[in-house]
């Protein structure tokens, strides 16, 4: 109501101007559309991990569906922030998820998300591993993990070990090609690719969503206005919704500087994230949060921006020698450098409380180094970030090459070196001298950095290089239900609208590696369930594993009919105030081998424990599973 008042006001007030009411920039009014271009059955735009496990999933619920995909980006820039990522996604243990609740309940503090969709966060990545496998074994990628190559509760990457439930167990997993036995850089995100390409669905790369369609009357949202690659623009009438996966905002420093008051900021990852989502929910009336978290919960890296790419490297993090030193705006050391930060995602205790490295108020920063680091090895990761990752650029191993091109300032004393970065001579030497002096007695008396990182900065020449604040992602975007929809203001959903992935994120505050990852599949997976209807066969399976497809649905009477042993046989489910009533076989009984008093039984504890999670009829394993799959068809 808000927003259509707000609408109304435009209208008037343009008006009263005197000049014709124009369409909003993101949005397009559904009379204005005379004719659309195309029909599709489920849209979804954004071809990163989020999008393409909403498009695996809508496909295999309906393999006749028209489901397509828009991708900003051309077809060898695609994969979003999924490509550049550290690639972790995060496995809590089925029997642990209530400590693992505990603890992203200590890292989303103080901005909590609503208890049931913590639930449904954290019960979700405990059961979606063997979708993910199920995904992977199909395109011949496999699931890696942290410690070795068997799941091994407790082997992950732990970030906050102080925090209430950090005791859970849980797993930190990737995905790589099978038999590679290596981690794969963009692993995750080649794997659902892979897997949305091997089913035929329809992904247009360079072919930007440019607004969205709704009818101002019911606020539904009917479809996408788009453009194709060579400059047309067309209107794509989505049937059974829009799903936006389209990443946050990190490459759009208007929005940085107006949501985080930031100078200046970079992002590691994809550059095709410039807030078009944002734009297209605030205007269709959506309720927006975690725009500003209490920490930039993604973290802000150390990046090192070059005019060659339009996202950041990312600056080693542990430097190959011990003579270097950052410098704040004003020449002088401000933390401890050489801490292990990224094991927190780029975080700090400071009064009890993480918070963000402080760099981002500290601009400009510049990384100080000598010879001796110089010829040690790379100052720059070589597994991470964008340029890395997506775009296959090779950082040289004395940094040589990138000296030559003028990324990194070469000078043969300091202070020459401190002319070049725009800084007082004397500040530079000082501040040197004051490490170097700290060096020989071997104590960082200033910040506590420790000894064996430190080395003094003597050998000639002397280099620098300009440290900048990188993101890795933004949280911010609409409040979206476990299902996907887009709410409003008043808590209402938009229909015809979902959300999936970093855009909207559910991390509140601080970030629990793997997380993103997690969240990306099982959001977008949950998209496609609400936006067609039901399940794909293994997820319909999942979910009746744990009693869950009936509660779903309306009372009434289902059945299927799937493949026994020796023959087809139908099964017949009732639903009866929510509740599965009852099961029976229709035809086909006669080819099956579990005896009536087996079955009786089988059936009955199924009914009285409202699930399916039942050890199968020693003797009848398939009779028993095929129960089991004719449940997740019917209820599909």
């Amino acid at each position: 109501m808000k927003k259509w008042f707000a609408y109304l006001l435009t209208l008037v007030m343009v008006f009263a101007m005197g000049e014709p009411a124009q369409a909003s920039s993101w949005v397009r009014e559904a009379s204005t559309i005379e004719q659309w271009d195309e029909q599709v059955d489920f849209l979804i735009v954004g071809f990163g991990l989020a999008g393409a496990a909403a498009a695996v999933e809508a496909h295999d619920i309906d393999p006749e569906a028209n489901v397509v995909v828009l991708e900003k980006m051309p077809q060898e820039l695609a994969g979003g922030n999924s490509i550049a990522s550290g690639q972790t996604f995060m496995v809590p243990d089925k029997a642990d998820v209530e400590t693992f609740k505990t603890y992203l309940r200590s890292c989303n503090s103080p901005n909590p998300i609503p208890e049931e969709y913590l639930d449904w966060l954290c019960n979700g990545f405990a059961d979606q591993l063997e979708w993910i496998e199920y995904i992977a074994d199909g395109v011949d990628y496999e699931a890696g993990y942290v410690g070795g190559g068997e799941l091994r509760w407790g082997s992950m990457v732990l970030e906050f070990d102080s925090f209430e439930g950090s005791s859970f167990n849980g797993c930190s997993a990737h995905l790589r090609a099978r038999n590679s036995g290596s981690f794969e850089n963009g692993g995750v995100w080649r794997c659902f690719a892979r897997a949305a390409e091997a089913r035929g669905i329809d992904i247009r790369y360079s072919t930007p969503a440019t607004g969205l369609v709704q009818d101002s009357v019911t606020g539904e949202v009917l479809g996408v206005i788009a453009t194709t690659p060579d400059g047309e623009e067309i209107a794509i009438k989505a049937e059974k919704g829009v799903l936006l996966a389209c990443g946050g905002f990190e490459n759009n420093l208007e929005m940085q500087r107006n949501f985080n008051g930031l100078d200046t900021v970079y992002t590691a990852g994809t550059p095709g994230n410039t807030g078009d989502g944002i734009k297209m929910l605030m205007e269709v009336g959506a309720q927006m949060w975690h725009m500003d978290n209490a920490t930039q919960s993604g973290g802000y890296w150390l990046g090192i921006k070059t005019d060659a790419y339009d996202s950041t490297f990312m600056r080693n993090f542990s430097m190959p020698s011990g003579a270097w030193i950052e410098v704040n705006s004003v020449g002088e050391r401000f933390y401890n450098e050489s801490a292990t930060y990224h094991r927190q995602h780029m975080k700090y205790l400071e009064n009890g409380k993480y918070i963000d490295l402080p760099h981002y108020r500290s601009l400009p920063v510049y990384l100080i180094f000598d010879e001796s680091v110089r010829t040690a090895g790379t100052i720059a990761t070589t597994w991470l970030s964008w340029p890395i990752t997506t775009e296959g650029y090779k950082w040289s191993a004395d940094n040589s090459e990138e000296i030559a091109k003028g990324w990194i300032l070469k000078a043969d004393s300091l202070e020459e070196l401190a002319g070049l970065m725009g800084y007082d001579a004397n500040t530079i030497v000082d501040t040197v001298n004051r490490f170097n002096g700290m060096v020989e007695t071997g104590e960082d008396t200033d910040f506590g950095r420790s000894a064996e990182q430190m080395a003094k900065i003597e050998n000639g020449p002397f280099y620098a290089v300009e440290i900048t604040p990188t993101l890795v992602a933004t949280t911010g975007g609409a409040v979206r239900d476990t299902e996907g929809h887009v709410l409003d203001w008043d808590g209402n959903v938009i229909p015809g609208l979902y959300e999936a992935g970093e855009l909207g994120s559910y991390i509140s505050n601080l970030y629990q590696n793997g997380c993103f990852l997690s969240e990306a599949m099982l959001s977008g997976r949950a998209a496609a369930q609400s936006a067609m209807g039901g399940a794909s066969e293994i997820g319909a399976i999942e979910k009746a594993e744990s009693g869950e497809p009936w509660q779903e649905a309306e009372d009434g009477v289902y059945s299927a009919t799937v493949e026994g042993m020796h023959d087809e046989v139908e099964v017949i489910f009732t639903v009866m105030d929510g509740k599965l009533s009852d099961i029976e076989i229709g035809s086909g009984r006669e080819s099956m081998l579990i005896t009536d008093e087996q079955l009786e039984a089988y059936i009955g504890e199924i009914i009285t424990g409202q699930s399916a999670s039942v050890d199968v009829v020693a003797g009848a394993t398939t009779d028993s599973q095929l129960i089991i799959n004719a449940m997740a068809q019917a209820f599909k």
